[in-house]
């Protein structure tokens, strides 16, 4: 089974009136997170629609990435208005108009119910739009062929959500128990004895573990999150030290293992510079200090 992953919004989008802490985008980049840690232990296949919390993708994009999955869930928290209404708490999956993720959504808006204690039932809803479905992420992933979802844990316009939402224990129990719900519907009932995901310290080391096969990666690159990394023939990440890849490009690796971006680099007591995207840069250099003496640095390819 393959399901994908859409955290809704991006960067610092929608702060809640009840408690300036909690920020929609946040906690959501949080939970689906989890959430796919979660599901790759059951030897699910999870695809996300995007790399960072803080990068932005069209609606209709990040439904349409859904293409060849089982199932697509965009991850939300729902408002009443702009103020603070602590009278509705109810869960809601809003699915798509042709029924074909009704099951799944009310499953799941239930077990947030349950796991959220929320006062009010949990509902599934429809919306129909001039084109379809009214939200851009459903319409792309029923253009796809994939059942869609978006799933609403609650209101963030509600005191005692917002502060469930922000213990990050709670969401992880969240996670947990949306990742049993899934599969347990499609009848996928216990985790893949034996299988590990994600990242594991071992023999004086880390190792990344896919969970769809339970092997590390090993002799590549591997991207997590927005970082890069590289593991060698034996699964171990390589840190302080600099990769090539395919191409030939130079590439450092900091003491976190995470690939240097847009930095000054000191090995071996020599300075290097690395561009955005992280690649050597391998032109001339202009250093001149200004009126105050402060470093000044022009490049040139």
């Amino acid at each position: 089974m393959k399901i994908c992953l859409d955290a809704g919004h991006f960067g610092k989008y929608n702060k809640s009136p009840a408690d300036a802490r909690y920020y929609e985008s946040k906690a959501m980049w949080d939970l689906h997170l989890k959430q796919k840690q979660y599901l790759e232990a059951y030897g699910i296949q999870v695809v996300t629609t995007r790399a960072s919390q803080e990068a932005d993708r069209k609606l209709y994009d990040r439904g349409a990435a859904a293409a060849g999955c089982d199932l697509f869930i965009s991850d939300h928290s729902n408002a009443v208005g702009t103020s603070v209404n602590n009278a509705v708490d109810y869960p809601a999956a809003y699915c798509a108009i042709n029924g074909s993720a009704d099951g799944i959504g009310m499953a799941l808006a239930q077990c947030v119910e349950v796991v959220m204690g929320t006062r009010q039932e949990a509902r599934i809803e429809h919306r129909r739009g001039d084109r379809g479905d009214y939200y851009g992420v459903l319409r792309g992933a029923t253009a796809a062929g994939v059942p869609g979802l978006i799933l609403e844990h609650s209101f963030h316009t509600n005191l005692e959500a917002v502060r469930w939402l922000l213990d990050e224990a709670n969401l992880d129990r969240l996670a947990r128990a949306e990742a049993d719900t899934i599969a347990l519907y499609y009848n996928i009932s216990q985790p893949i004895p034996g299988k590990k995901s994600g990242w594991h310290e071992e023999e004086g080391g880390w190792r990344f573990y896919l969970g769809d096969t339970g092997k590390p990666v090993t002799n590549a690159w591997y991207q997590d999150g927005e970082d890069w990394y590289w593991f060698d023939r034996n699964g171990m990440m390589v840190h302080d030290t600099w990769k090539t890849d395919s191409k030939g490009v130079w590439y450092y690796l900091g003491s976190t293992g995470a690939m240097a971006k847009n930095e000054w680099v000191l090995w071996k007591n020599e300075l290097y510079r690395v561009e955005k995207d992280g690649r050597l840069f391998e032109g001339s250099m202009e250093l001149e200090t200004d009126s105050r003496g402060a470093l000044k640095i022009a490049f040139s390819g």
